[in-house]
């Protein structure tokens, strides 16, 4: 899977769902997004500005 996939797949469950509140988790155990914070913020959305409220929340493991 691509970062791009999960994008389309995000972005097309967003409308699907008919519901106000949202929320995507996301564990990303290959780290394929690799800008955590940007892809998190395109998909943050209030309902003041958008039909619903949408959160994403993405965790990626972390070796020690």
């Amino acid at each position: 899977m691509t970062e791009r996939t999960i994008e389309e797949e995000i972005g097309s469950d967003i409308y699907h769902y008919q519901t106000k509140n949202v929320f995507f988790f996301i564990y990303d155990k290959d780290k394929i997004i690799k800008n955590i914070d940007a892809f998190i913020k395109s998909y943050t959305k209030n309902e003041n500005n958008f039909d619903k409220n949408v959160d994403a929340i993405v965790i990626q493991p972390v070796l020690l």
